[in-house]
């Protein structure tokens, strides 16, 4: 019998996108909060890792859809950086 994946299962794997007050964009869910924490962004394999997850999870598509321009700030979790499309 194959597993069964558990609503809480889905809810962590569950990204929303939001704007803050200063007008950036806020990508929060449990996994990619996590992976961000987990993540050495001074590591170029580590960093290869987040983008491939990233486009897995269609963050662009979300955050296109919302708005985002290049050169606009994304938050996850404690990380901030600037949208490149």
């Amino acid at each position: 019998s194959f597993p069964t994946r558990r609503s809480s299962d889905l809810d962590d794997e569950k990204v929303t996108v939001s704007r803050n007050d200063a007008g950036d964009f806020v990508v929060s869910g449990k996994a990619i909060e996590k992976l961000v924490a987990m993540t050495n962004f001074n590591n170029d394999e580590a960093v290869r890792r987040f983008q491939y997850i990233w486009r897995l999870k269609g963050l662009d598509e979300k955050l296109r859809a919302r708005g985002i321009k290049e050169g606009m700030t994304v938050h996850i979790g404690d990380m901030a950086f600037d949208y490149q499309d």
